[in-house]
């Protein structure tokens, strides 16, 4: 009796057991998976000017919620009340499913008010992500989910964050800008292995010369 009593105390204190349930993290959960925050810098939202377009059209679902102003920082907790604001809205009528696109991975500290400076940055207080100008922050797909009801739902999910927001369907255009769109058909697709080989750059020509045989029988020695 008294070895099985010693057992499970023994178990409850294992530091091992209680790291795997505080680190588990669930799908509905904006927090990243990592769970050590690293105190990072404010940083600002990138601008792209060279016409990017990563990340800003639809992958996954039908329709879609683009930023269309400047820059924003979104909080996990913002985007929390815009994930409650559309799975309320679109469940119970027709078993809609939602991606959502972005990852709050940079920590927030903060300090108190009326502080003195120094002595850090002060302790952790919640998630954050910085998006672009054209970023797709839901994606959403249904069983015969008609888009008037999308639209209804991805509206009730921007009154909940900052910045203004564009409805997206498979049709829209790529967003490259403010105010600036262009279609993805329209831009050729470049093959750069092809271009290298017409014109070898002298650091394509170090890694094709590290691919051959007398090169990689002497490596890491």
């Amino acid at each position: 009796m008294f070895s099985s009593v010693f057992k499970t105390g023994f178990r409850s204190l294992n530091p091992l057991e209680s790291l795997q349930v505080t680190a588990r993290r669930f799908t509905h959960e904006y927090a990243p998976r990592f769970k050590n925050q690293t105190k990072k810098q404010k940083g600002r939202v990138p601008v792209r000017t060279g016409g990017s377009t990563k990340g800003n059209s639809l992958q996954f679902g039908q329709f879609g919620l683009r930023l269309k102003s400047e820059g924003v920082r979104l909080t996990a907790l913002q985007l929390k009340e815009a994930d409650n604001a559309i799975m309320r809205y679109v469940r119970p009528l027709n078993n809609g499913q939602l991606w959502r696109r972005l990852c709050t991975n940079i920590a927030v500290c903060i300090k108190g008010n009326e502080t003195r400076m120094g002595k850090g940055k002060g302790g952790f207080d919640h998630w954050m992500v910085r998006v672009p100008t054209g970023k797709v922050i839901f994606e959403m797909a249904g069983d015969n989910l008609h888009e008037k009801v999308a639209r209804e739902a991805f509206r009730k999910a921007a009154t909940k964050l900052p910045g203004l927001y564009e409805f997206i369907s498979k049709d829209s255009l790529v967003r490259v800008g403010i105010k600036s769109v262009k279609d993805p058909k329209d831009d050729p697709k470049i093959n750069y292995f092809e271009e290298l080989k017409k014109k070898p750059t002298k650091e394509y020509i170090t890694k094709l010369k590290s691919q051959q045989p007398e090169y990689r029988m002497f490596r890491a020695r």
